[in-house]
């Protein structure tokens, strides 16, 4: 079966974002009232695997490999069996 997955990598709490903070200043100097932005990455992927539990697994290996657990934390934020 495939699912298609995404996850979501972000700096953890406490963490300086500098590109956060230069996305807030643009944002600011356009008129916009936002304040703590913070930038991450969203990774979305097919993944095969025999059912739901198993894409799971692979999503959360998926993140566990690429977000730096120092500084990053990461959420499989949707999985969805394609048809």
């Amino acid at each position: 079966m495939r699912y298609h997955a995404t996850i979501l990598i972000e700096l953890k709490e406490g963490i300086l974002d500098p590109q956060g903070r230069a996305v807030e200043g643009v944002l600011q100097g356009q008129g916009f009232a936002v304040q703590d932005v913070r930038v991450g990455r969203v990774l979305e992927m097919t993944l095969e695997a025999p059912d739901a539990q198993s894409a799971q697994a692979q999503a959360q290996a998926i993140g566990n490999a690429l977000a730096n657990p120092v500084m990053e934390v990461f959420v499989v934020e949707s999985l969805k069996e394609q048809p």
